[in-house]
């Protein structure tokens, strides 16, 4: 059977398989300016998969919405402004990678990509989203980090289960209209300078995974002590002086980050984190610690690299760690 192949300056590229045993095309990174300069693509009914990575595309033509079996477009790191609206013609589309182009706005019809897991907008200077977005009932995850968006739809309430990264350098509070996502799971705020947390932040519970790493946080409010389903809290590279007792509440944690703050201590209740795995206390300024620390039964790794009781060898707490092998200083 001969293979189905494209033209592209003379070079012909082959449908291949990719990882995910879909057919299609490896068009990364090859100076296309234009699909139109592509012989034969426009007849490649039966794509499944499509990566045009890394180009100069501006556009996408119409005839792109024919590819009935499309499961996942890669086009990041192109300078796309549009997306035509026949888009909700690819209703098998799962993946969606638009990173890095140069996109303001989308098109209403997106929201009619019944199948869509994964919608990738990173790095585009998106300043707000379609009402529509709120019926992709199979989203798992968006990427909005480093976009202008300023606040989100309502209609997002309606979003099944997924995680969000919105990590943006220009952030400098905390999104409220975020807290009417209820069925948030991940949330990534990173790498901004957001100073205060709204104690309303216990309004998203279904969260299992929080990053608010490198932001410029004093503290955390003690409603924390309510997000009983976080499994990760990653608050390293803050300003943080102090922990609420109510930490000691979130009984599924595994792994708290709290690595490059201003903590000279760590609350008693911390012995109550049955479930903690991971504790990074990493360049702190850590002088004592609870007893309560020797209760964490399952903790693998207990990192108090730079701080000042970890050169304290009489300290029976520091002993302990060590002959349990856990400590990492």
């Amino acid at each position: 059977m001969t293979k189905q192949f494209i033209e592209y300056k003379e070079k012909k590229y082959f449908m291949i398989k990719n990882d995910e045993d879909s057919l299609g095309y490896q068009l990364g990174n090859i100076g296309l300016d234009s699909l139109g300069d592509i012989k034969g693509l426009e007849d490649s009914q039966n794509l499944e998969y499509l990566d045009l990575s890394y180009n100069r595309l501006t556009s996408l033509p119409e005839y792109i919405c024919d590819f009935k079996s499309l499961k996942s477009l890669y086009l990041s790191g192109n300078q796309i402004t549009h997306l035509p609206d026949c888009i909700n013609n690819l209703k098998n589309l799962q993946i969606f990678d638009l990173r890095d182009n140069e996109l303001t706005l989308l098109p209403d019809s997106i929201g009619n990509l019944e199948n869509l897991d994964s919608l990738l907008l990173d790095g585009n200077p998106i300043k707000t989203l379609p009402k529509s977005i709120g019926s992709l009932r199979c989203l798992e995850v968006l990427g909005l980090f480093d976009t202008n968006l300023e606040s989100f739809p309502e209609s997002m309430e309606n979003l099944p289960e997924f995680h969000l990264d919105f990590s943006n350098k220009n952030l400098s509070s905390f999104p409220e209209s975020l807290l009417n996502i209820k069925n948030l799971v991940g949330l990534s705020l990173v790498n901004s300078n957001i100073t205060e947390i709204p104690g309303s932040i216990d309004k998203l519970k279904m969260l299992n995974f929080l990053d608010l790493s490198s932001n410029q946080l004093t503290s955390i409010p003690d409603s924390f002590g309510n997000l009983l389903d976080l499994t990760y809290l990653g608050l390293k590279q803050n300003k943080l002086i102090n922990l609420p007792e109510s930490l000691g509440n979130l009984s599924y944690l595994e792994i708290l980050d709290l690595g490059e703050n201003e903590l000279d201590t760590i609350p008693k209740s911390i012995g109550n984190l049955k479930s903690l795995i991971r504790l990074y206390l990493y360049e702190n300024k850590i002088s004592s610690l609870p007893d309560s620390v020797l209760e964490l039964d399952l903790i693998e790794d207990f990192d108090l690299t730079n701080n000042p009781i970890a050169e304290d060898n009489d300290n029976h707490i520091i002993k302990s760690l060590k002959e349990r092998d856990k400590l990492i200083f």
